[in-house]
């Protein structure tokens, strides 16, 4: 469709604020949801709980274990004499089990985490559909799923790395540290719009996990206006709510215990920044819960033109048109 010369700026503020009206009603909706059934949370709490729980019994005594192998170099500002140090004290073998430990715990916690929001999307799924959910249902799904989801989340690791590698040390000149943060984010934005129904893919098509990336991109290349738009939202609502008064009490806690200190400011600091660090958890599994059950009504709607839950098709129309 287009409009005359006079006509294209108004058609173009339309458009913008419609595309906000129906992201709002996404995440309304959405939210609605996530509130009428706790349970849904529950399954995020456990996914971090978990991921935490289990990936520490790697990364800690992998860390020691590298810090023993490491040892103590002659010279810790000369990375040559680092590594010659830890060659000639023959705890090389310590440190390279320690890095071991390490990955196979990053590895472990993630897992553990994914099998816990693939009984979320599980749990979703029923959600929207109007049935009765099984926890123990949910979760036999979700362990029936165990392979693909270590793959996911090896790859999902392995992306990590690179956006920490794209970013850098900040060790070079202002203008390259921007231009590596900038980049490091792009990926890490588009990475996270393509695969984000990797997850309802791996549960409710139960594929491998190189087909499930190839999937959600094939999906929200069909979509990517609803996907994009809700799940910035979304992280947008979670973060103006709960994120952003974390970080803000917790700068003020440390700010505060500087300012006054003794006890005082100590009991001031510690306050504040357990309210904080409490504000970000519960906006953290808020949006996590919420992106999930989205990405579910968004996959069914993208393969199967199906609208389930409270949605309605003009709500997932997005702010752009479905390509066949």
């Amino acid at each position: 469709m287009t409009d005359s010369a006079n006509n294209q700026p108004k058609g173009f503020r339309g458009r913008a604020k419609d595309s906000r009206q129906r992201s709002k009603a996404l995440t309304a909706k959405t939210y609605g949801l996530v509130k009428a059934a706790p349970d849904l949370k529950m399954w995020t709490v456990r996914a971090a709980a978990y991921g935490v729980g289990i990936g520490a019994l790697g990364v800690v005594p992998g860390a020691i274990l590298a810090a023993l192998g490491a040892g103590d170099p002659t010279d810790p500002a000369d990375a040559e004499a680092a590594v010659t140090s830890v060659a000639d004290s023959g705890n090389t073998p310590l440190l390279l089990a320690g890095i071991v430990l390490i990955v196979i715990g990053v590895i472990a916690g993630w897992t553990a985490a994914n099998v816990q929001i693939a009984a979320l999307v599980a749990a979703s799924d029923d959600l929207l559909h109007d049935r009765p959910s099984d926890p123990a249902a949910c979760r036999a799904t979700a362990r029936s799923h165990i392979g693909t989801l270590l793959g996911w989340s090896v790859i999902s690791a392995l992306v990590g790395l690179l956006v920490s590698f794209l970013r850098g040390d900040g060790d070079g000149n202002l203008v390259s540290s921007i231009l590596r943060s900038l980049l490091a984010g792009v990926v890490a934005v588009v990475w996270s719009v393509i695969t984000m129904l990797v997850m309802p893919v791996i549960v409710l098509e139960n594929v491998g996990v190189i087909a499930a990336i190839k999937r959600s991109s094939s999906i929200i290349k069909t979509s990517w206006g609803t996907a994009l738009l809700g799940g910035v939202r979304i992280g947008l609502r979670f973060g103006l709510l709960y994120t952003l008064p974390g970080l803000l009490a917790i700068a003020a806690g440390v700010g505060l215990g500087i300012v006054i200190g003794g006890p005082t400011g100590i009991a001031v600091a510690v306050v504040l920044v357990i309210v904080g660090l409490v504000l970000m958890l519960i906006g953290g599994v808020l949006a996590v819960t919420c992106r999930n059950v989205f990405g579910v009504a968004l996959y069914r709607w993208s393969t199967s033109g199906e609208v389930i839950g409270p949605f309605t098709e003009d709500d997932l129309s997005g702010a752009v048109r479905v390509r066949s």
